[in-house]
């Protein structure tokens, strides 16, 4: 619904135009003052405001300078006499949308206003876009030529043309996201938005307000609308990653978008109607989840119509050189032709990579800043962070020699605690490392506990 002010001191016009705009599905307010009219923008959420250019109390130039700073995003439309056309078009120029000269057409008032709606969407969305899109400018990293990427690429072309929902699975660092960017650019909504949220990284109610934003006054400190990020994806895509990690209501609230796709903003009592494809994510196994019934069953269901599996780094060894040359090319500084020893080489083949392709990235980053000016990066450059767990590894493969074979859980765990070491213990940047939340991190940390306590 678009919510208009009309300011004119000209009552009988300000009501004919009340009547007209609100048969038409518009929400208008009016007021025959300046001072009415603030008092309106400070209390209401104004999407068109309609100035007449001569007020008793103040010009109306002055006055869409005034409604500017309160809110920018609000345009503003000009109602002028045939003398003052030149001040209608001066205030173009300070960011009215249009003028009309009176006495104006209700047809012609309805169609202006209605195309400086779709403006000031536009521009809301571009401004919420910025603040919230994770951009990628390429997906070129999800490269390789092994079967296992081969057989990945085939389904992202086979599921691309259609907006049936997309499950992608795999470890983290396996490329999720760019799978899911590789979907979106691939269909016919690649022109469009392309949003991501991480669920692991909001506390419950801070993720409800992001996904479905809220009116203003829905909360203490909810002082002016908000878009959520299902809006701003409408007739994108939106990728929904950690998705396991959503508390329950969300999960009810997040399967009616599914099915209706219509929902409503916190603080609201009207329905939003959104056309999104959605892409979701985990490296969680939502099965036992739906068993534990820490995940709605009808939720998985919905979102697993067509699921992605990604395979680990270790089980597509053969792409590591190419992703190698990728990422040499990527951190390269100043034209420089960097290339790794074949001892170098071979340690990185042989590596089994428990933060996969993420990790790749850091390795290679970090050997060229070590290695300095010289262009072949050798065994030494590499960090020891990263030789002890290959060690263990590859010992685990050797059940005799260690007495038991290590769980996921205490490899992944004995990993985590060799990227905290390397980085001295800074949790922030252990979890950058290892491309997870803080959140995450901790919740890693204290499982890990948990499970030596009780094997202790």
């Amino acid at each position: 619904m678009i919510r208009v002010l009309i300011v004119d001191d000209e009552t009988r016009l300000a009501e004919a135009f009340r009547e007209q705009l609100t048969e038409e599905g518009m929400k208008v307010f009016i007021a025959s003052q300046a001072q009415e009219a603030l008092s309106v923008m400070k209390r209401e959420s104004i999407d068109v405001a309609v100035l007449d250019i001569k007020l008793p109390d103040m010009d109306g130039v002055e006055l869409l300078l005034k409604l500017k700073q309160l809110e920018p995003t609000t345009e503003v439309i000009m109602l002028t006499g045939y003398a003052s056309v030149a001040t209608a078009i001066r205030s173009m120029k300070l960011g009215a949308y249009d003028y009309l000269t009176k006495p104006c057409k209700l047809t012609e008032l309805s169609n202006v206003i209605t195309k400086a709606h779709e403006k000031k969407m536009l521009k809301v969305k571009t401004i919420v876009l910025e603040e919230h899109l994770h951009r990628i400018g390429t997906h070129d990293e999800f490269i390789g030529k092994s079967k296992e990427m081969e057989k990945v690429r085939s389904l992202i072309s086979m599921v691309a043309g259609s907006n049936i929902p997309v499950l992608i699975l795999g470890e983290t660092g396996t490329g999720k996201e760019l799978a899911a960017r590789a979907i979106h650019d691939q269909s016919p909504r690649a022109g469009n938005p392309f949003v991501v949220v991480n669920s692991s990284i909001f506390q419950e109610t801070m993720l409800e307000s992001e996904l479905f934003g809220y009116k203003k006054g829905a909360f203490t400190g909810a002082e002016t609308d908000k878009m959520g990020l299902i809006e701003i994806a409408d007739r994108g895509t939106f990728f929904i990653d950690e998705v396991g990690e959503m508390g329950a209501s969300i999960q009810a609230k997040l399967l009616r978008v599914l099915e209706t796709g219509v929902f409503r903003k916190l603080g609201d009592t009207k329905e939003i109607k959104v056309d999104a494809r959605f892409i979701f994510a985990t490296n969680k196994d939502l099965k036992d989840a739906v068993e534990e019934k820490k995940f709605r069953k009808d939720l998985f269901f919905r979102i697993s119509s067509f699921i992605i599996t990604l395979p680990p780094l270790r089980d597509k060894r053969e792409d590591i050189s190419f992703l190698v040359s990728y990422f040499l090319n990527k951190f390269a500084k100043g034209g420089q032709k960097k290339h790794f020893s074949r001892e170098a080489m071979e340690i990185l083949i042989a590596y089994d990579w428990p933060g996969n392709v993420r990790e790749l990235s850091n390795v290679v980053e970090r050997a060229i800043i070590v290695s300095n000016d010289r262009e072949e990066i050798l065994a030494n450059d590499l960090s020891e962070g990263m030789l002890n767990p290959v060690s263990r590894v590859k010992e685990s493969k050797e059940p005799q020699s260690l007495g038991r074979v290590l769980s996921l859980v205490e490899m992944e765990s004995e990993y985590i605690q060799t990227v905290l070491h390397s980085v001295g213990g800074n949790k922030s940047r252990a979890a950058r490392l290892l491309g997870i939340s803080r959140k995450n991190l901790y919740d890693k940390i204290n499982a890990s506990h948990s499970s030596l306590e009780q094997n202790a």
